[in-house]
């Protein structure tokens, strides 16, 4: 095994903690297609950070407008 391929698996064990026949599964596919996969993980946990962060400007002038709304008597 290459050192390349004792990371990887470090990592996908690592990410598949609960779940080691997913980490099993992940580490049968191709190395491009192992490759796409974390690419599609990074994605998809960049997507989450900003959707759930509550320090973006929408976020909060949308907690000022609620708490507006709160005490204005709406």
């Amino acid at each position: 095994m290459r050192s390349y391929d004792t990371a990887f698996w470090g990592l996908v064990v690592k990410y598949n903690r609960r779940h080691p026949v997913r980490a099993l599964r992940i580490w049968t596919l191709p190395r491009a297609e192992r490759r796409a996969a974390r690419a599609e993980r990074r994605v998809e946990e960049e997507m989450r950070r900003q959707r759930d962060n509550v320090y973006t400007p929408e976020m909060r002038a949308a907690a000022r407008d609620a708490e507006a709304r709160r005490w204005s008597g709406w």
